[in-house]
């Protein structure tokens, strides 16, 4: 079987874009004078005489471009080879100990595809007798770097560099099962020329492979073959619903296409101390302590001392010396009291701006006095917003019960909040509800109740509950306050909810009393999405820690309303499950309603591990989130500080006017600033217009340093000053967490691909395993036009007829 193709290329000194402009110029030239001769003479000479002398000039001006007729001839089928290589930071490792400088994988990857001074690379060896693509690919859709579809020569130098943040193994074989085109069911000869994405071949080549129709079909299907070089580690954390790296081998190896794997780097994992992981609040009290985890990871370094330290500003502001205990990976704790670092920032503040948080930039560092194979996993940067404003909440309840007077401890003693406690009822010093701004009273102006950020309602005898009061928290619900309601054994709640007010709740009661006695809590899919529950870091397991928790003796009997979701429920030994915990949105407010009022147990021989941090996480969810910066005119704040690559970011705004009101009919975008230039422009749409709030969410921004301002129409942006800074990190911990081969990993790929694994010691088998995938071969020959008698004699044809054409034009 035999096909052609052909094209012109231009080997000049001058590029052929340069030439086109040259001859086209020369061709007006050449119209331009014709012009005087040809204004008198019949038709059609007026026209072809300058036709015929232009394309003579052009002919002439374009020897400049050193035009050559390539001809591609392929004789039988060629095989085709897909080369992906591994482009992850992993393999900017060079597996030596030595200080002398030494190739990394990717460098002998390249080597190996293309050659040295002395040896010729395996893209020359095979590329007259197969098809050829070589892709980059880390933790993104793969890059196609060189093919032989395209015609190109081959390359000397390949476009890429070992930086990419993981490694997702499933992406290339993913990508080429998608788009490699093997022309199986066809067996066309063409097949060594024909583009690697052409569907309706590699629809007809697995339709062929199913059935298999034919002996010369399946030899056909198996002409093609990938060579995965890599390191082997699969560290993609951000993996969403993708399949295995075995299985996509697997579905390729059905299809006709063996997955072959190369492995770069040692088995034996070197030794070397790093930062896997800084475990931390995102927020922080301005007055308070800054309390995490520094995972470290080591191998070979067992019993010798690490320091690890943390850094703010380039000062230590924490250090502990460890001694490692065994391989793998050591939780280190901290806590550094970040009074200092806040008042050191709050001097740096641009008059005129004021910040509700500060944002301490932090670097954790580990130092070792031993080998250490690695420095790039010794410093990991992170940021922790630190609030300078204390958050009011207002604890309200008909009586003083276990729940209460647990909360009550809890949110007054912290520094973090500015707890004001409303009790009144039977048991209490206040038999009646007492209204004012006065401590112990609750609020009787919509702007007193404005002062707090949240509310724990308790239950609340309706008779002393009145319409206004009803009406006033509704409309601090409604315009972004958050909302807490707590059940009780009473059942005093049933007839506030009766009236206006349960239009708030998220429940609905149904029948009488309570349901049979819970047995355990339980989580639902849609709660153990929610920071609010975490309350462990270990992800996986929190599920069943959720059902661990010791579960209240009763729960109300109560039923989900509509625009409710349930978070938590409880579970009796029936099965019977009752909703416990469910929340809803009501205006720009939030409210969540707890079927019980036991929480307090779960304080029983852990005291405030668990029950402290659930409740500081919860109200700060119904809370509206505060803005990061305020000036005269506007404040604009982000759901985070610090970001994954990946991820939205929420802005939010509030405009006032020159006397502080809010204005809702601007036209308002959120300006992404990266080092002074302006890089993205995101409108935002009116969010609360009686608060002049706007919002938006501006679209993954790739790793840095960022800032937002905003921009209204009605106001001039020198007025606008206050911004917030935001980050965007690409953490490749992971990546570099394991650094050897992992052997088995490539092992399985290439048993479920029909492949071979082969080390990088025994590269050359790789080749030897290629070349029989091919039953063809290219001819490829090069004619010099411009050195051709062809296109001297097309010059002089062209000036012939011309000068023919004159003289019966009457001109000679």
């Amino acid at each position: 079987m035999v096909s052609f193709l052909a094209s012109i290329r231009f080997a000049g000194d001058l590029p052929a874009w340069s030439v086109a402009i040259l001859a086209l110029l020369a061709v007006v030239g050449v119209v331009l004078l014709y012009a005087r001769e040809t204004r008198s003479i019949r038709a059609p000479y007026p026209y072809l005489l300058p036709a015929l002398r232009g394309t003579a000039v052009a002919l002439v001006v374009f020897i400049l471009a050193g035009p050559v007729w390539h001809r591609r001839q392929v004789i039988g089928t060629l095989g085709r080879v897909v080369f992906a290589v591994d482009t992850s930071r992993s393999m900017s490792l060079t597996d030596s100990q030595s200080e002398t400088t030494a190739d990394n994988r990717l460098q002998r990857a390249t080597a190996s595809l293309l050659g040295n001074a002395t040896e010729p690379g395996w893209l020359e060896q095979i590329q007259k007798t197969h098809a050829i693509d070589v892709i980059a690919f880390s933790n993104s859709d793969p890059v196609s770097i060189w093919s032989s579809d395209d015609e190109a020569e081959l390359p000397t130098a390949l476009d890429w560099a070992a930086d990419g943040p993981a490694t997702n193994l499933s992406r290339p074989l993913q990508s080429i099962l998608s788009t490699i085109n093997l022309d199986a069911a066809t067996g066309d000869s063409s097949a060594g020329d024909s583009s690697a994405g052409d569907s309706s071949a590699s629809d007809s080549s697995a339709s062929d492979s199913a059935a298999g129709s034919s002996d010369d079909t399946i030899d056909s299907v198996r002409r093609a073959a990938i060579v995965l070089m890599t390191d082997g580690r699969d560290t993609d954390t951000a993996k969403r619903l993708e399949r295995s790296p075995p299985s996509v081998a697997k579905q390729l190896a059905g299809g006709g296409t063996s997955v072959n794997t190369l492995g770069f780097g040692s088995v034996d994992e070197p030794p070397d101390v790093g930062i896997v992981e800084v475990i931390r609040p995102e927020t922080v009290a301005a007055e308070g302590k800054l309390a995490g985890q520094v995972i470290v990871k080591q191998f070979g370094r067992q019993g010798e001392p690490v320091l690890v330290r943390i850094e703010s500003d380039g000062e230590s502001v924490w250090q502990k010396s460890i001694s490692i205990s065994n391989t793998g990976q050591q939780s280190v704790p901290f806590e550094i009291d970040v009074g200092q670092i806040v008042q050191t920032l709050r001097s740096r503040s641009p008059r005129g701006i004021h910040r509700t948080n500060e944002v301490l930039r932090l670097v954790a560092i580990v130092e070792s006095n031993g080998p250490d194979y690695s420095a790039d996993n010794n410093v990991s940067h992170f940021r922790v917003a630190a609030s300078t404003r204390n958050r009011r909440l207002l604890i309200v309840d008909g009586s003083s019960r276990w729940e209460t007077r647990y909360l009550k401890n809890l949110f007054v003693r912290d520094p973090a909040w500015q707890a004001d406690v409303v009790l009144f009822g039977p048991g209490t010093s206040s038999p009646k509800l007492q209204r004012g701004s006065a401590p112990g009273q609750f609020p009787a102006t919509a702007d007193d109740m404005a002062q707090y950020d949240a509310v724990l309602l308790g239950e609340i005898d309706a008779s002393q509950f009145t319409t206004g009061d009803r009406g006033l928290l509704s409309r601090f619900v409604a315009g972004g306050g958050g909302l807490v309601i707590i059940d009780g054994r009473f059942g005093k709640l049933r007839a506030l909810a009766a009236s206006e007010f349960g239009e708030l709740m998220p429940v609905r009661y149904r029948g009488t009393g309570t349901t049979p006695m819970p047995s355990r809590l339980q989580a639902t899919p849609a709660g153990l999405e929610q920071p609010a529950l975490g309350l462990i870091d270990q992800t996986d397991q929190l599920d069943s820690f959720w059902r661990s928790l010791p579960a209240p003796k009763w729960s109300a009997n109560v039923e989900l309303s509509e625009g409710g979701e349930v978070w938590g429920e409880t579970v009796s030994d029936r099965g019977t499950r009752t909703p416990w915990l469910a929340t809803r949105m009501y205006g720009a407010g939030r409210v969540f309603y707890f079927a019980s009022d036991q929480t307090w147990r779960w304080r029983y021989k852990v005291a405030d591990r668990f029950h402290a941090r659930f409740w500081n996480q919860l109200v700060v969810a119904a809370m509206e989130p505060p803005f990061s910066a305020s000036d005269q005119y506007v404040s604009i704040g982000t759901d985070k500080v610090e970001y994954r690559g990946g991820e939205s970011v929420a802005v939010r705004a509030r405009l006032r006017d020159v006397r502080g009101n809010p204005v809702a009919d601007a036209t308002v975008d959120a300006l992404v600033m990266r080092d002074g230039n302006k890089i993205a422009t995101v409108p935002l749409s009116v969010d609360n217009p009686n608060r002049g709030t706007y919002a938006g969410q501006v679209p993954p921004l790739p790793g840095g340093e960022y800032s937002i301002r905003i921009r209204a129409s009605g106001f001039d942006e020198s007025a606008l000053l206050a911004s917030t800074p935001i980050w965007v990190t690409e953490d490749d911990h992971a990546e570099m967490q394991r650094m050897s081969l992992d052997e088995d990993a490539l092992r399985q790929i290439a048993s479920a691909g029909a492949g071979t694994y082969i080390h990088e010691s025994d590269a050359e088998r790789m080749l030897e395993l290629l070349k029989p995938l091919s039953s063809g071969t290219v001819i490829e020959t090069d004619t010099v036009l411009w050195q051709s008698y062809l296109w001297f004699w097309l010059i002089i044809a062209l000036l012939t007829i011309e000068w023919w054409c004159r003289k019966r034009a009457g001109l000679v």
